[in-house]
């Protein structure tokens, strides 16, 4: 079997073969959210190309370094680098086709950072509460999920996983077979004894070699130039590739990422955006022109190369720091009345997206950019309609990013995902406008309840790193503001069983809503006896995919779609999961809802989504119910384009009032139980809250959050006055959209290939509904827009926390920082000793198992020993 075995040629080719398959799956498979993976499908065919330049290229060398370790002076078995090489390929493409899918994001170094390595700089520090040792952190749980899901594809890479690997040993085992026979070859000694026979038998073959001496020499000539069009050909493989991968490396434009192979886009990663001098001051002018300030506000940096573009402030800090200004000299100082700040509480709901069986029928079927009455239907969510009916409702708030390694994140610290890597990780070090700090400057208690380990998807990179005993950079971190007094996360033991009044003998992967609430309603009442404004944070888990719950199922009202629902039974399923865990949720966010209207009601109260919940998409099959005339229907055909669902980005948002501040209640009153459907964000949210703290306190502070005031933008929907102009980004590394003050453009991260202009959410209502394409300018436009703030936090020149320094303001006399650093994470020599190890134990395991199979056939081919007759004879006549 051995025999027909070429490990230097077929080792390359089936790894050659595994990469084109999952390649291919790349460009045929759908998303999580049913969306295309790639931007165009033909560019699966400059992908092919790529890749088998790469392989081919690595595949000669491979041939190329064996016959010099094969030679006359070095005889060396070794398994080959370029073999180990090529497998951390077929690894990268691999993971990057399932990120791809299941996340809409491309491998990068801070994704293994974040999911597999889980690098840190931060850990827990003596004010963390500690509780039951939690066994899972919810990779397993959701791997299994994943699984479960979709059990075809996972087949699929598992069966040609296993056959590309015993194919790889079995290559290295003929390799290892060939390199013992050359051994012993090369070490066999010539008989000392030779009888006449073998003598004239020699001279007959050198008489022999001596006659045919020309047809030897053509023999020979022959097999130099096949060895020397090896070389040519290694040579311009090897070429073509340096110079593909060279131009793909030095070129600033976002359609070569689809097509190119997955490490080459792994190796892109690490670099940062970079901009000239006009192309930067070209992208600030549109920037301010696209945003412009509300009224009393201006841009801080107005230096003829600004260094800090984005961020704002009252135009009594921006005379501070540019007193040359014209409007300076003469400016007055509003007066307003301060009050007692309202306590803040941020409900996160896990991945949510109000399917169209949870929306109000009126509101979902509304054109109008505002509408009267509850955004959710009592069925479904009693106590989140019961709060809208109460309060003003955004059905079409968007997140910034998903999943919620970039949702949570851009939500907290006001940063837009990266178009090719992970705020989580590679930012750790940037200053940020987040809003758990701003509000400790505005005097307030801040608290966070989390249900999952802070490890989990690299949260304790931000959550910890201004109260860690650990100080990488000690001068540095000192100038890191306090995020959370009080961070909690723990299982509870069973003390802390008894002063929650739960029951915690039973967990599954995290800690369920039931528990987290109670530990919510302790922890804030601990914190309302500071004397101070009270900051909460509690982000749920529930409704987290799989959709199964981490709760004890006797604490579920499991939810089934009636008979007269059309639609394929998988996704009635799935979204029968969604609903159950959906409803849980609903009934201990009531429950918080009630404790704050009893015991904490001077609160504002913010339920909003950390992103969409992807897999529970809009199909009219599973939605719409024949038997009611008043359903919604839905265009089936916008679930499967490159970009087209509300599954993504799309979330929901309710803000409400509890108390009896006039003032705060003035600001309310019109938008009572009003639902706004024009394009909103996570920023206009953030935005908003730092105006209500800042109304209270009158401490107003420079910020880069480019949001709206949530509360301006109903009132001027409500009385017909035009919105301000204002653009707004949510992206993945595969999928964008842009919102303007009224409409959204959603179109492909890396192509202009099945871009489209949508209106207000929920999109794609009505059959055959206008939905003209966005023109390839446009689309560069919000490409460079991107790649704007991408240079921006890369470089970190998005904010910087010394603007918080009232000092110098009053003075009138604030200078810049200056020569803030960018304090990127680079892991890069910490990956390559990683994949050198890993390689390298690979590559000895493989070769030990191959020097085993070796053994096995030798011992098996040895003929046995014969008894020669004399033996025979002496035995019997010794017996």
């Amino acid at each position: 079997m051995y025999k027909l075995i070429n490990p230097y040629i077929y080792t390359p080719v089936a790894l050659l073969f595994a990469c084109i398959v999952f390649t291919l799956l790349k460009f045929l498979d759908e998303t999580s959210s049913f969306s295309q993976i790639p931007s165009n499908p033909w560019l699966v065919i400059p992908s092919m190309i790529l890749i088998s330049i790469d392989m081919v290229a690595l595949g000669l060398m491979d041939i190329f370094v064996s016959r010099i370790f094969k030679s006359n002076y070095i005889k060396v078995p070794i398994f080959s680098a370029f073999t180990v090489y090529q497998i951390f390929i077929l690894i990268t493409i691999v993971v990057d086709e399932e990120n791809s899918k299941e996340t809409l994001q491309q491998s990068s170094q801070y994704y293994y950072s974040t999911y597999v390595f889980k690098l840190s700089s931060f850990y827990n520090d003596i004010m963390t509460i500690i509780g039951k040792k939690q066994t899972d952190d919810g990779a397993s749980a959701m791997f299994g999920g994943l699984i479960q899901r979709s059990p075809g594809h996972w087949s699929v890479i598992f069966i040609g996983g296993s056959v590309t690997l015993i194919f790889i040993i079995l290559c290295v085992a003929k390799q290892i077979f060939d390199m013992q026979k050359l051994k012993k070859q090369s070490i066999s000694e010539p008989s000392s004894i030779q009888t006449s026979h073998s003598t004239q038998q020699d001279e007959r073959e050198m008489s022999v070699l001596l006659v045919d001496n020309t047809k030897a020499k053509r023999v020979i000539s022959k097999h130099r130039k096949s060895k020397y069009f090896l070389y040519y050909l290694t040579g311009f493989f090897t070429g073509l590739l340096i110079i593909l991968f060279t131009v793909f490396m030095c070129t600033d434009t976002n359609q070569y990422k689809m097509s190119a192979p997955a490490h080459w886009n792994f190796y892109k990663s690490h670099l940062k955006p970079s901009f000239s001098t006009q192309r930067y001051l070209d992208q600030i002018a549109n920037f301010r022109l696209q945003n412009p300030l509300q009224t009393g506000y201006d841009w801080i940096d107005q230096r003829s190369v600004p260094e800090y573009p984005t961020v704002y402030a009252p135009k009594k800090t921006v005379c501070a720091y540019n007193g040359n200004l014209s409007y300076c000299p003469n400016l007055l100082e509003p007066v307003q009345q301060a009050y007692d700040p309202p306590n803040i509480v941020v409900v996160i709901i896990e991945s949510f997206t109000p399917s169209p069986l949870m929306i109000d029928t009126a509101v979902a079927k509304s054109s109008d950019s505002i509408v009267s009455g509850p955004l959710y239907k009592e069925t479904y969510l009693p106590n989140l309609r019961a709060l809208s009916e109460q309060s003003v409702s955004f059905a079409s708030l968007s997140s910034s990013g998903l999943p919620t390694v970039f949702g949570w994140h851009s939500l907290i610290t006001g940063e837009l995902p990266y178009s090719d890597s992970l705020n989580m990780v590679q930012s750790i070090y940037n200053d940020v406008d987040d809003f758990p700090s701003f509000f400790r400057a505005q005097n307030y208690h801040t608290l966070y309840v989390s249900p999952s380990d802070f490890n989990f998807d690299g949260k304790h990179n931000w959550l910890l790193r201004g109260r860690t005993l650990k100080k990488k950079d000690p001068e540095r971190l000192s100038e890191f503001p306090l995020w959370f007094d009080d961070v909690y996360q723990y299982f509870p033991t069973d003390q802390q069983a008894v002063q929650l009044n739960v029951d915690a003998s039973k967990f599954k992967t995290w800690t369920p809503d039931r528990i987290t609430s109670a530990q919510l309603k302790y922890h804030f009442d601990e914190a309302a006896k500071k004397g101070k404004p009270v900051l909460g944070v509690w982000a749920t888990v529930e409704t987290h995919m799989p959709f199964n719950g981490q709760d004890e199922l006797k604490y579920y009202e499991p939810f089934k779609f009636g008979k007269g629902v059309e639609g394929n039974d998988k996704m009635k399923e799935k979204s029968d999961k969604y609903m159950t865990v959906a409803k849980y949720a609903d009934h201990y966010i009531g429950d918080v809802i009630q404790y704050l209207k009893t015991t904490n009601n001077n609160t504002i109260l913010v339920i909003v989504g950390d992103h969409g919940a992807r897999e529970v998409p809009l199909f009219k099959d599973v939605f719409v119910d024949p038997k009611d005339p008043d359903s919604v229907h839905y265009d089936d055909s916008c679930n499967h384009q490159p970009f087209s669902n509300d599954q993504l980005f799309a979330t929901s948002a309710v803000i409400s009032y509890l108390g009896d501040n006039p003032t705060i209640k003035s600001n309310f009153a019109p938008l009572i139980n009003k639902v706004i459907k024009a394009p909103t964000d996570h920023h206009d949210l953030i935005r908003t809250l730092y105006d209500f703290a800042e109304d209270a306190t009158q401490k107003k502070l420079p910020s880069s959050r480019n949001g709206r005031n949530l509360m301006d933008l109903g009132k001027n929907l409500t009385t017909s006055i035009p919105l301000r102009k204002h653009w707004s980004l949510r992206a993945t590394n595969l999928h964008s959209e842009l919102a303007t003050e009224s409409t959204m453009y959603r179109y492909h991260s890396l192509g202009p290939y099945g871009q489209e202009f949508k209106g207000i959410y929920p999109t794609c209502v009505f059959e055959g509904e206008e939905r003209p394409n966005i023109n390839d300018g446009l689309y560069h436009q919000f490409a460079e827009y991107h790649r704007f703030f991408d240079y921006l936090q890369r470089n970190n020149k998005q904010f910087s926390y010394k603007f918080r320094n009232e000092a110098c303001v009053y003075p009138a006399v604030c200078d810049f920082p200056e020569n803030q650093k960018a304090f990127n994470r680079n892991d890069a020599l910490l990956y390559a000793v990683i994949f050198a190890a890993g390689g390298l134990g690979l590559g000895i395991l493989i070769s030990l198992i191959g020097f085993g199979i070796i053994q096995c056939q030798e011992k098996r081919k040895q003929p046995k020993e014969s008894i020669p007759d004399s033996t025979r004879a002496m035995d019997s006549m010794i017996q």
